[in-house]
């Protein structure tokens, strides 16, 4: 009797909640263990520098919203976070995948990913590409690759702040479960970017001019472990399809806006080294999955919830038969 109690009170927290724990517990355990097993190591260094303070604040920050939601469970700006704040927990997730997947799954899949690429194009598409860099070049790409941190929120925050709340939980559900699927498939196939698996046939730098995007994109990645496993699925590709799938039903205009600038992303994987073609192929696969998924996955939770008497998330679809069924 008490497990099931304790099972029908999961149904108070939202899906995607649920989703990020059963994720954040282990990455975040596993990350400490790595940044302990690196400094006893002593000449590896951190891991992943600045990790263990990030998840530090996170743990406080999501510790005093709990709380605010407990004292002020009408508040709106307590609501608002509670919509915003599982898409921040899944980019903590992310970086802590950067220090655990070595630790999970050592079975690299790297090598045939590259095979695989020029087995269909004859070549390997990031280092044939190499002929056509310049420092111009390098500046754009760069750019159109930092786009991705606000292409993948983009959609679902104007949607929300239209007050657009089905299609405001539709599309952050969709997201994130693309995020989270990507996740698993990162434990699952842990293969390291083109820029470390082939170093040897880079013959060019990726060299742009001081102090503009290429620098502030090298700062950015030399945070990230030399042994780094995040590259199959490209989630760059699955969540920037995802926001164009959703924003072609429901923001037609902002579609067009992110069209260029996620197809200069999917470009910029190749001609910067972070990703195999097939990655991209494989993050266009997962995107409709995630799609199709999502919204069934989110009204299944919801009616539950309705029919044990909690609040389902606003906006979300309740099945009227499932919510009648009794607790």
């Amino acid at each position: 009797m008490r497990f099931k109690t304790a099972v029908t009170r999961i149904f108070r927290l939202r899906v995607e909640e649920v989703i990020a724990l059963v994720f954040l517990l282990p990455t975040t355990y596993l990350t400490v263990v790595a940044n302990v097993y690196s400094r006893k190591v002593g000449d590896l260094g951190d891991r992943h520098p600045g990790g263990i303070v990030r998840i530090a604040i996170a743990i406080v920050f999501l510790a005093a919203l709990a709380g605010a939601r407990r004292r002020w469970p009408d508040s709106s700006w307590v609501q608002g976070l509670r919509e915003v704040v599982p898409f921040l927990t899944c980019i903590l997730i992310y970086t802590n995948l950067h220090d655990t997947i070595g630790f999970v799954n050592p079975n690299d899949i790297h090598s045939y990913l590259a095979e695989l690429d020029r087995q269909l194009f004859g070549v390997i598409p990031c280092v044939w590409a190499q002929q056509f860099i310049t420092p111009g070049r390098t500046e754009v790409m760069s750019f159109l690759y930092l786009n991705f941190f606000w292409i993948a929120p983009s959609t679902p925050l104007l949607l929300l702040f239209r007050r657009r709340l089905p299609e405001f939980r539709e599309v952050i559900m969709g997201v994130l479960v693309c995020f989270y699927f990507g996740y698993f498939l990162y434990v699952l196939l842990p293969a390291a970017p083109p820029r470390l698996v082939l170093p040897y046939e880079f013959t060019r730098n990726l060299q742009g001019y001081p102090s503009l995007m290429s620098n502030l994109s090298a700062q950015a990645f030399s945070l990230l472990p030399v042994d780094s496993r995040a590259a199959f699925p490209s989630l760059h590709a699955a969540v920037s399809l995802v926001a164009l799938i959703h924003s072609w039903r429901y923001l037609r205009p902002w579609f067009w806006v992110l069209l260029p600038f996620s197809v200069g992303l999917w470009a910029s994987t190749i001609y910067l080294r972070h990703h195999f073609f097939v990655d991209l192929i494989a993050g266009w696969a997962l995107a409709p999955l995630a799609v199709w998924v999502a919204p069934r996955l989110d009204a299944w939770w919801a009616s539950r919830q309705a029919a044990l008497g909690y609040a389902p998330a606003r906006g979300a679809r309740v099945y009227e038969r499932e919510a009648a069924l009794p607790a």
